[in-house]
This record gives structure tokens, C-alpha cells and sequence, in this order.
């Protein structure tokens, strides 16, 4: 089964991180890369990564970047929202009455909240099989949530019934930020859904 997102993009009813962020990409190598060259701080960007990783030329520094973040965004969007949401205390009350009553649902509407989410995706750059030098380039995930209702049984989030996600992407290298992203809004129902896993 396949839905489409605000931004037009098909995915499947597992959207991840990458599925939003990236959409419309060809490659995230080519993405980054143009990002670097837009940068009004070009110049310093590319000379501090040079800096960094003396001899290496600068495409193999975002083709490295570019593995890293793919592989940190392969994650459903769903992960890391249920994970927050259980800190929430009417979900855990929720979540505790459901699941000492076999049978019983609740619906669990959330205030307006945002939660953010930190990574750091490195390079390890490699001399005769030597680490000489590893860059790690901060990643900051936040999403602005409004309107989420969640239906709630048997001890566990069950589905999410409504409202509306914004997401913002900064990933940074020292002081220079070289990649930036906010994508158009993730409208519930239709797009996100629970896997069996992300709701127990």
C-alpha cells in the first residue's frame, strides 16, 4: 500500500525521516553538495573541511556525509514521535487503564508540542587502514506537532487519528550550517501508520 505526502511524494504507509526530508532528491550527495556551493559561507566551509581532512578531496567528504545521514533517516517518523508521546502523563494514564481493561479503547488528544530529536552522523577519515581523523556533523530533527489524537487499547498506542506535522532538519559543521530543511506539512490519517513493533 502506497500514500502521498503534502509534498506529492508516494511512500509507503512506513514513512521515514528520509521519505520527508529527502523527497525530490536525486541523490542527497548532489543535495548537500549544492547546498555548499548556495552557502554565502562557501568559502569557509569547504576550506574547514579541508582543514579537517587534509588530502581528501571535498566529494568524498559529502559522498561519506551523505552514507551516514541516508542511514540515520532510515527510520519511520512514527519511531520517534511514540517514543516522546509515552513520556506524556494522560498517555500513560491512558495506556494503564487500557491495558488492565481487556478490551478498551480510549482516545488521547495531545496539545500543540514540539519534540526534538539530536544526532551526530561523523566521517572516519582512513590513512594506510589508520583513523587519522573523524568529522561529525551535528543533526538537529524537530517537529512542531498541532491537532494529534491517538486511539489507545490494550496498553499501547493503536493508531494515530488526526493532525498535522511540521519538520525541520539542521545538520551542521562546526559553527557553519550546510544543511537545512522544512518541508511541506505531514497531514494524519492517510500517511502515518503503526507498525505491530512501534506501538507495544
Amino acid at each position: 500500500m502506497s500514500t502521498t505526502t503534502a509534498s506529492g511524494t508516494t511512500a509507503s504507509t512506513t514513512l521515514t525521516l528520509g521519505d520527508v526530508l529527502l523527497a525530490g532528491a536525486k541523490t542527497f550527495s548532489d543535495r548537500l553538495g549544492a547546498g555548499l556551493d548556495a552557502s554565502a559561507e562557501s568559502k569557509e566551509i569547504k576550506d574547514a573541511l579541508a582543514s579537517a581532512a587534509p588530502g581528501l578531496p571535498l566529494g568524498a567528504v559529502v559522498d561519506g556525509v551523505a552514507r551516514a545521514v541516508r542511514e540515520l533517516l532510515d527510520v519511520p517518523v512514527t519511531g520517534i514521535l511514540v517514543g516522546a508521546w509515552e513520556r506524556a502523563r494522560d498517555l500513560r494514564t491512558a495506556l494503564h487503564k487500557t491495558r488492565e481493561s481487556n478490551g478498551a479503547s480510549e482516545l488521547v488528544p495531545l496539545l500543540g508540542h514540539t519534540i526534538t530529536s539530536e544526532h551526530r552522523p561523523s566521517v572516519e577519515i582512513m590513512k594506510d587502514e589508520v583513523t587519522i581523523a573523524r568529522l561529525v556533523f551535528p543533526m538537529t530533527l524537530e517537529f512542531r506537532l498541532e491537532g494529534v489524537v491517538l486511539r489507545v487499547s490494550r496498553g499501547r498506542i493503536s493508531e494515530i487519528l488526526a493532525g498535522t506535522i511540521k519538520v525541520k532538519a539542521t545538520m551542521k559543521f562546526g559553527d557553519f550550517v550546510i544543511f537545512q530543511k522544512a518541508p511541506k506539512p505531514i497531514f494524519i490519517p492517510d500517511v502515518l501508520s503503526l507498525t505491530r513493533a512501534e506501538a507495544a
